[in-house]
């Protein structure tokens, strides 16, 4: 995706790499508060003002571990992902204790086909025993985990994301599915059961209420389901390849 806001990138970061300055304390708190800035306009969708203040804060400071990250995340969500792999490395390496840039980056990596290298930044978030929500870095190693087929393992860590969290609905549908590729068609439902209770709709949860209700012969649940995937998600993959059955 081409970004006019982008053009001024490698200026930058030519810029950043040649400097030798130490910086002020003004300095640190004024990137500290562009990066709070740029995030709060990412999270808005407001993403001209976030690539602006996120590039203000990396001009300030450029070892921030935090704009490092927000401006990596920016860039994922422009679906830039050589800028974002880039960035979330030199996040990672200069907090490489912070357990949410290490769950990030891992889950950007396994999400860009590089499962083993994600799996090494969850451990880290994993095993931080200040973690305020280790069942988002248990639930994404979970994911990495199928992804090269240890089934075990990914249901282990599902179970542990549980165990922190009972109602955190990606676990629980994770579970769900988990089940349903066993052909444990009643557990998975018992778990898609736990999801719909405290999870929203998304396409994957609608597709897996659909397979699991019409293997325990509730159609007409799965046909609600499968009208909901229809009418809430069309453009997704999986109402196409409903609409291409029909």
């Amino acid at each position: 995706m081409k970004n006019k806001t982008l053009t001024g990138l490698l200026t930058l970061s030519v810029a950043l790499g040649t400097t030798g300055c130490s910086l002020n304390e003004g300095d640190k708190k004024a990137a500290n508060y562009n990066a709070d800035l740029g995030v709060r306009y990412l999270q808005k969708g407001r993403l001209k003002l976030a690539n602006e203040k996120l590039l203000k804060s990396l001009e300030q400071d450029p070892r921030s571990a935090k704009s490092n990250h927000y401006f990596a995340l920016l860039q994922q969500r422009l679906k830039q992902n050589k800028k974002a792999g880039l960035y979330f490395a030199k996040a990672a390496q200069y907090a490489p204790k912070d357990p949410e840039i290490q769950n990030n980056y891992g889950q950007f990596l396994c999400e860009n086909n590089q499962p083993q290298k994600g799996l090494k930044h969850f451990a880290v978030a994993i095993n931080d025993p200040l973690y305020s929500t280790p069942e988002y870095a248990y639930t994404n190693a979970g994911i990495c985990l199928r992804k090269i087929n240890n089934t075990a393992k990914a249901e282990e860590y599902f179970r542990s994301a549980l165990k922190k969290r009972p109602s955190y609905p990606p676990a629980l549908l994770q579970m769900a599915v988990l089940y349903k590729d066993k052909r444990n068609y009643p557990k998975a439902q018992a778990f898609m059961m736990r999801y719909e209770g405290v999870g929203r709709s998304s396409p994957e949860a609608l597709q897996a209420c659909i397979d699991i209700n019409s293997k325990v012969g509730l159609a007409d649940k799965a046909g609600s389901c499968r009208t909901a995937l229809l009418r809430l998600f069309p453009s997704s993959k999986q109402a196409e390849q409903i609409s291409s059955a029909l």
